[in-house]
């Protein structure tokens, strides 16, 4: 099957312009996966190229052939760009220009041999787009997609290099173009399979990336960081359990801060919003490492304390009203008091094993802690039950409930 190279730029100018519009519209709806910017920026290269060598027809024209190549060598290396900011790391600039000027230079000087030429153009693609496949295959984490777009890669740069081996044993004289022209037509499907698939890779990558950020929001507070409700009530569930079945203790801390309201009525809502992060950053790092520190809603903070007693949790409590007694919060170059009630609550065997016993026996402690004053901390400690007399003589307990039997300290 004879394939002429006009022919091979305008299916390669098809498919780039078919890939730029599906780039195109990632990159528009999802601003914030950059490394599509990158890869519509290749396909748009790519398109833009694989037109002006077509516009050559059967003959050749150096501008147009320096013009193309330039452009779709350098798409490819946008190509290695995209995959390296995908994972973060910034660069590949200035290799995928010196790899261009490269092409550029050399096909300057065999511009007279068409062989030689499709050598410089393969050669110049196949340079990064082996650097993208190895950026992929060699993380120490890989997913569906880097697999698929690494795989692709290959598949390419195969069809690519036997291109290039093709055109040299046309210049040593050991293949015909006759025998060049049955083969060169696999080389083309090669290489457009290994794009179309790589770029399918690419959006594979995305996708997870995509879901991955929408999981991490599931469980996260948008402002802060921290974890949601959602996310603490799993956990202090998760952590209850152990507590039940180990008899080892843990504690919660609800906090609060003092006088939020007035933060937002009198500096606005961007002033509380900065104070609520300022709190959260500053309150995390206070947290012992095993502790778990979520916004459940508004100014209402709450600390899991796994396998940790009343008292060190009121030693974490006094550490940070503390903190926050000591120094205000910074808001347009203005000092704004920011103090915080605490309720310190333990989860006791006595007390009942619910996770809702020790998060309304927390809530109790802040409710004290507010009526206190604020700007401090109350803890709750078991009160032994009271029993009557009449309930003494026949050996039983008066019944009372678990507000009944708890009082802040």
């Amino acid at each position: 099957m004879k394939l002429d190279f006009p022919t091979l730029y305008l299916v390669i100018l098809l498919n780039s312009l078919t890939l730029t519009v599906i780039w195109g519209a990632i990159a528009f709806v999802h601003a914030n996966i950059f490394a599509a910017r990158h890869w519509l920026g290749a396909c748009i290269l790519t398109t833009i190229g694989g037109g002006l060598l077509a516009m050559q027809g059967d003959g050749f024209n150096l501008a147009l052939a320096v013009a193309g190549n330039a452009l779709v060598i350098f798409g490819f290396g946008l190509v290695w760009i995209g995959v390296r900011s995908f994972h973060g790391r910034p660069g590949g600039w200035w290799t995928s220009a010196l790899v261009t000027l490269i092409a550029v230079l050399v096909l300057a000087v065999v511009r007279d041999s068409s062989e030689a030429r499709n050598v410089v153009y393969a050669t110049g693609q196949i340079v990064l787009v082996s650097l993208a496949a190895v950026h992929l295959l060699f993380r120490e984490e890989r997913s569906l997609g880097a697999w698929v777009a690494a795989l692709a890669m290959i598949v390419g740069m195969l069809g690519q290099g036997a291109e290039a081996v093709m055109n040299l044993m046309r210049i040593a004289g050991v293949l015909s173009d006759a025998s060049y022209y049955d083969f060169a037509a696999f080389c083309l499907l090669t290489i457009i399979f290994g794009a179309v698939v790589w770029n399918f890779g690419f959006v594979l990558l995305a996708i997870d990336r995509l879901r991955s950020e929408l999981a991490v929001l599931a469980v996260a507070d948008e402002l802060t960081g921290l974890p949601n409700r959602r996310r603490f009530m799993e956990a202090a569930a998760a952590e209850a359990l152990r507590a039940d079945r180990t008899g080892r203790p843990f504690s919660l801390l609800m906090l609060d801060l003092d006088d939020f309201k007035s933060i937002n009525d009198r500096r606005g809502h961007a002033a509380g919003d900065a104070a609520l992060e300022h709190f959260a950053g500053t309150a995390a790092a206070l947290m012992p490492p095993q502790a778990m520190l979520a916004r459940l809603g508004g100014d209402e903070f709450c600390a899991l304390l796994p396998e940790t007693s009343a008292g060190e949790a009121e030693a974490v409590a006094g550490a940070l009203v503390q903190r926050f007694r000591a120094a205000a919060f910074g808001w347009r170059g203005e000092a704004v008091p920011l103090t915080v009630s605490i309720g310190v609550a333990e989860w006791l065997p006595a007390n009942g094993t619910a996770l809702a016993t020790v998060i309304e026996a927390a809530d109790a402690a802040l409710y004290e802690a507010k009526k206190r004053g604020r700007n401090g901390y109350a803890v709750f400690r078991p009160v032994p039950k009271v029993a009557s007399n009449s309930n003494q003589a026949a050996g039983q307990a008066e019944p009372a409930d678990a507000a009944k039997r708890l009082i802040c300290q």
